[in-house]
């Protein structure tokens, strides 16, 4: 147990240093030093630095899974009220990043400017998550545009798409913006009527 809380401690401390600091800047030494350990601990734990990296992903990921949950839930209605589970997904997405600030900024940081030793490595690590949103995304605009009968591309309602909720969690982290949900659900909306009007 102890040895377990130890290294959820690392974790923490490496997760405010990579955020910080910065991967390039941050030093298995300071976080060592911070974590009152030894680095044969880190090196135990983790491997290297690399491996402490992509541990602080996989615990920032595992929480983020949660949104997909919860919005798996209202695909039963999908084909019936794809507009709904648009609105859910930028809705979870948005009260997500409101309750894990540092975690999305995290993510919004290495995603868009990973360091440059890691860039291929990110980019193969988030595969899974980047297809599993992806396809998400799709499925419910698919059901949009036939229900509409809206001769848009799919790739092309995606990237909107995505783009609009990379925005909402932008403002969130960003400009401290804190929504009421019906706000999100009209943004959604007007942004559905606007970009994909017949």
């Amino acid at each position: 147990m102890k040895q377990d809380s130890k290294k959820q401690e690392i974790l923490k401390i490496a997760f405010d240093y990579f955020l910080n600091k910065g991967y390039e800047a941050t030093t298995l030494r300071m976080i060592c030093k911070k974590a009152n350990v030894e680095a044969p601990s880190v090196y135990y734990y983790f491997g290297s630095k690399k491996g402490l990296f992509f541990a602080v992903i996989d615990y920032i990921l595992e929480q983020y899974q949660v949104i997909k949950e919860k919005v798996n839930d209202n695909l039963v209605f999908l084909e019936r009220n794809p507009e709904n589970v648009l609105e859910q997904i930028a809705i979870k997405a948005v009260f997500y990043s409101i309750k894990h600030e540092k975690e999305t900024k995290f993510y919004m940081r290495y995603t868009m400017f990973p360091p440059s030793e890691l860039k291929r490595d990110i980019n193969s690590y988030m595969k899974q998550t980047y297809e599993q949103k992806e396809l998400l995304y799709k499925q419910a605009l698919k059901y949009f545009l036939l229900k509409n009968k809206l001769k848009i591309e799919l790739e092309e309602a995606f990237m909107k798409y995505e783009k609009l909720i990379d925005s909402l969690t932008f403002h969130v982290v960003f400009s401290n913006w804190r929504p009421e949900e019906d706000e999100v659900k009209v943004i959604v909306q007007t942004f559905l009527l606007i970009q994909f009007q017949k």
